[in-house]
């Protein structure tokens, strides 16, 4: 059976992460149920995310043929960058320096950024408009679960997605108590409280 992605569209919060691991726990949306092959690689791209358990893929570690960033913290995210040989370490530090001196509208437009990249803006040599990996897992019932997403900043930047969280059908799942139980996130999840996304949402931005 042919891989397809699980959503297609940005996940911005730890809200949106767990709607879309609880529909696929019902059934709602697809899981990956073995690893990607080379022809199906294609798939991995802005918009595309894939979730998957561990017993049911077989997958432990997941692997997309491209070449990744050290992970780093974001919220309760690990954020990843493709790496291209082709862009120098003085370029990322140009770009600092272009957006120190260009006044406060920039400097709004690196806090958004800083919520899409994290701390991966510079001493690694990141592919031109290249992808972002950003990914989170869960045990449910003594099983990891991963979601594993991918944008370009300049998409989400651009308003191109559209989150789980705006998509009413998505909106509507109510998350299993046993997504949330034992879960050691690092941003506290409190699914009734509305607070709690923009609390992820400062975190992200400072």
């Amino acid at each position: 059976m042919p891989v397809v992605e699980t959503f297609f569209g940005y996940v911005e919060t730890t809200r949106d992460s767990l709607i879309l691991l609880e529909a696929c726990r019902q059934g709602s949306l697809p899981r990956v149920r073995r690893r990607l092959q080379e022809q199906e690689r294609q798939l991995v791209k802005s918009g595309a995310v894939f979730c998957f358990d561990e017993n049911e893929s077989g997958i432990k570690r997941w692997t997309d043929g491209l070449v990744w960033s050290p992970s780093r913290i974001l919220g309760n995210f690990l954020i990843y960058r493709e790496l291209d040989d082709r862009k120098s370490i003085e370029d990322d530090e140009q770009e600092d320096n272009q957006l120190i001196t260009s006044g406060l509208t920039l400097l709004s437009k690196r806090q958004r950024e800083r919520a899409l990249v994290g701390s991966l803006r510079n001493s690694y040599r990141f592919k031109p408009n290249g992808l972002i990996k950003k990914s989170m897992s869960i045990v449910v019932n003594g099983v990891q679960q991963h979601l594993v997403s991918y944008y370009s900043k300049e998409d989400v930047l651009a308003n191109k997605f559209k989150t789980p969280s705006d998509i009413p059908e998505l909106n509507l799942i109510e998350i299993s108590a046993d997504l949330l139980r034992g879960q050691n996130f690092r941003i506290p999840f409190f699914p009734d409280d509305d607070s709690t996304e923009q609390i992820n949402k400062d975190f992200n931005i400072r």
